[in-house]
């Protein structure tokens, strides 16, 4: 009986690996394209965190409207602040996404602080 079943547990062995090699192959590169789009972004969520405390500064007190450097959870983040005409647009960077910068446009306001 086992004589006539020469080379079935070498096509089931082919078989199983072939089905593991393309799973593996599938499942490790999306699983790094995750792991790598988490990182971006955690890092424009720290981004969009800084511009928001640099646009409340500036609301509170009419000052923080200077380009800045901020180092933060190992990446530095490039803030800019650019007037267009009564318009203030606060653009920031950062080394870890290599899209161009996200920007938030605010009203420029020379009358109205808090303080």
């Amino acid at each position: 009986m086992w004589r006539e079943n020469k080379g079935f547990s070498t096509i089931e062995t082919m078989a199983a690996l072939s089905i593991w090699l393309f799973i593996l192959l599938t499942i490790v590169p999306l699983w790094n394209k995750l792991i790598a789009d988490e990182h971006i972004a955690e890092s424009r969520e720290i981004g969009y965190q800084l511009v928001n405390e640099s646009i409340g500064k500036y609301m509170l007190t009419g000052a923080g409207n200077s380009s800045q450097t901020v180092s933060m959870n190992n990446s530095k983040y490039s803030m800019t602040w650019e007037e267009e005409g009564e318009y203030q647009n606060v653009c920031i960077s950062s080394d870890a996404y290599k899209d161009k910068p996200f920007c938030l446009s605010i009203l420029r306001t020379d009358w109205l602080y808090a303080s």
